[in-house]
């Protein structure tokens, strides 16, 4: 009788165990797939506000220096695998390009995460990021909100963030993430980084397919608001400005054939196409938006991993940065950052790690 009070003793330790063990997972599994919604912006916007430049975040810069940007892309840690410390060489390429760098602003080209868990991921992301103590800005990618957290949930922890630019922008144009930051010298504009949400997805019903959305119509007017307010505020000087996106234009693709047909010419863009641009499925317009107002002459894009151009097409140069890490897919040799210099003139260069 002794021994079988022994072994039921036994027994109920490891029941005991295992029930604690299989809690704990649960609780795991639960803070990985219960969904988390963010706050809906209260911001609201409509065309008859008058543009004031406290509508921006604003950098103040030393007029007798360059100003360094930093654009990371496309790092995409998701959970599972940053669970099991499988992170690639994401962190080591941005540990590198800090260093060498040495940017005043880093600005984050959307998709930081990938995959249907990466609540913990976009935390550390956020950690991370504080830990360079540089200001750094983000756009969302079609990638940061499709798992079980959306992009309000995320924008939130930038907003939590010790060292991040950002707003979510107004609620009633479209996306989350439609900010602009200038930076100012003398008491003007010197340059206005236009921050724009390019979505994810939709379903188009002529097609029946999911497809890549596109730039919404609020967005446009926003825009053409923004552009209009800020050179007003800098005494009818036109705004010299730069569009940050993650999904490219349509227009990229049309760049790239133009720059072909000129026989690559170099004073005219640089860089590889190794796939197909994924732009919207419909052409809303933008670069039309863009063309005739006369202010943005840069835009910078993401998305499609392997392919780092740049090419100046009717008077706007279209750039993808370079894809940082080797996280979902990628190409040996496309490894880094795009370095974007302010100065007399802008200066875009890739930076291979």
């Amino acid at each position: 009788m002794k021994v079988n009070a022994k072994l039921t003793k036994k027994k109920k330790v490891v029941i005991s165990v295992v029930a604690v063990v299989l809690a704990a997972v649960i609780a795991l599994v639960t803070v990985w797939m219960v969904p988390f919604k963010g706050e809906v912006s209260t911001d609201y916007w409509h065309s008859k506000m008058e543009y004031t430049n406290d509508y921006a975040i604003t950098i103040e810069k030393d007029p007798e220096k360059d100003f360094n940007i930093l654009a990371i892309s496309d790092v995409q840690f998701n959970d599972a695998l940053d669970f099991f410390g499988l992170v690639g060489t994401a962190y080591d390429t941005m540990d590198n390009l800090v260093e060498k760098e040495k940017p005043d602003l880093i600005i984050i080209m959307g998709d930081s995460v990938w995959a249907k868990f990466t609540k913990v991921s976009v935390l550390q992301f956020v950690k991370y990021m504080d830990s360079i103590g540089i200001p750094w800005a983000p756009i969302n990618g079609n990638h940061d909100g499709e798992g079980v957290v959306d992009f309000n949930w995320v924008a939130d922890q930038f907003l939590k963030s010790k060292t991040c630019l950002f707003k979510k922008g107004p609620n009633n144009i479209g996306g989350v993430g439609n900010y602009v930051i200038n930076i100012m010298e003398n008491g003007k504009i010197y340059k206005s980084l236009i921050m724009m949400d390019s979505h994810a997805s939709r379903y188009y019903e002529d097609i029946k397919e999911n497809k890549y959305d596109f730039i919404y119509d609020g967005q446009m007017d926003w825009y053409r608001w923004l552009i209009d307010g800020m050179t007003k505020f800098n005494g009818g000087e036109k705004v010299d400005s730069m569009l940050f996106i993650h999904i490219p234009l349509n227009e990229y693709a049309d760049a790239y054939k133009y720059w072909e047909s000129t026989g690559f010419d170099p004073t005219i863009g640089f860089g590889e196409k190794n796939e197909e641009p994924g732009a919207g499925y419909v052409n809303s317009g933008m670069f039309d938006v863009i063309k005739e107002l006369d202010s943005t002459k840069y835009v910078f894009a993401a998305h499609d991993h392997v392919n780092n151009y740049s090419v100046d097409y009717q008077g706007v140069r279209l750039t993808y940065t370079l894809k940082t890490g080797d996280r979902c897919y990628a190409k040996e040799g496309l490894n880094g950052g795009t370095r974007i210099v302010l100065g007399d003139d802008v200066k875009i260069e890739h930076i291979y790690i």
